[in-house]
């Protein structure tokens, strides 16, 4: 019963990130016109930490005594150098859908992480899951792949760049797994990406933002429901799951992403979207199925003094 219980609950947590974090593709939308890459991001960056360290105090939450650089390192990947790659492709005229499809890359390039540090047995149903997860991205992109214009190799290359940041800074944050609490992790890695970008933003761009109401609610979103609330999910479910079962879960952004803009952009879900969507679902369920060791090996998700997680062992 407890172990249905922890489930349940992970796939909960799990739901609510995939929700909140696709809701970021929406979000960025509204903000990009009014000012260059860079700039928003170390504003959206610089008010996350502001707005964490201001309940860190309230709440009196105990600082760690070390791991800061390893945060830092982590924050720098995981936050700043994903969004510098999909922010700027975006900036420069690559699709939603493009974009989507390159970072839908991510749970591979994890899963050989973990396999390549772990030397674990390779299961066909977890490279079928993950081949089936990218094939289901596709097709819920598809009709965005095709009239897309901003496919040129710059974009492309921002687009992996966001891709490794992503996939790296989140394996480097669990395999060195500072222990620290969600909102200390938010403020440490949100302030440290805010001076980076900001750096980049003073030395790249010219410095030309428009404050109007739609930037701002755009700036206010990104940084509190995205940056604060989505990545302190994401720490939780780091926390307790290996990954690359985390790493999984990236797939149902682009559904989270597609029914938001229903609502919010008008854009109603076609067929060959909603049949993409139960692909990703389906692939998601098989590959964390084929992922879990059998109950026999299970062990406690982290150990005290453990590098990484203890399925990231198995």
């Amino acid at each position: 019963m407890a172990g249905a219980n922890k489930s349940l609950k992970v796939s909960l947590i799990a739901l609510a990130f995939v929700t909140i974090y696709g809701s970021g593709f929406v979000g960025g939308r509204y903000g990009l016109p009014y000012a260059e890459p860079l700039y928003y991001l170390a504003i959206r960056f610089g008010a996350t930490a502001v707005v964490l360290f201001a309940l860190i105090m309230c709440l009196r939450i105990d600082w760690p005594r070390s791991g800061y650089l390893h945060l830092i390192l982590s924050g720098i990947l995981l936050q700043g150098v994903f969004s510098v790659g999909v922010f700027y492709a975006l900036y420069r005229g690559m699709t939603p859908a493009v974009s989507a499809l390159i970072i839908a890359l991510q749970p591979i390039l994890v899963w050989l992480m973990v396999s390549v540090v772990t030397s674990r047995k390779v299961r066909l149903l977890s490279v079928l899951s993950l081949i089936g997860g990218v094939l289901g991205v596709a097709i819920t992109v598809y009709r965005g792949l095709e009239s897309s214009s901003g496919l040129t190799p710059a974009n492309v290359a921002f687009g992996f760049l966001g891709l490794a940041g992503l996939s790296t800074g989140q394996f480097y944050y669990q395999v060195k797994n500072p222990g620290a609490h969600p909102l200390v992790n938010g403020c440490v890695q949100s302030g440290s990406s805010a001076v980076v970008m900001l750096a980049g933003a003073l030395l790249f761009e010219k410095g030309d933002i428009r404050w109007t109401p739609k930037f701002l609610l755009s700036e206010l979103w990104m940084s509190v429901g995205v940056s604060i609330g989505a990545l302190s999910l994401l720490f939780i479910l780091m926390r307790s799951e290996s990954a690359d079962r985390v790493a999984s879960y990236f797939y149902g952004v682009p559904i989270a992403a597609g029914l938001i803009a229903w609502p919010v952009l008008g854009q109603r879900p076609t067929v060959s979207e909603v049949i993409g969507f139960a692909v990703i679902v389906v692939s998601i369920t098989a590959f964390n199925r084929s992922s879990r060791p059998p109950r026999a090996e299970r062990a406690p998700v982290i150990a005290a003094d453990s590098s990484l997680p203890a399925a990231d062992r198995t």
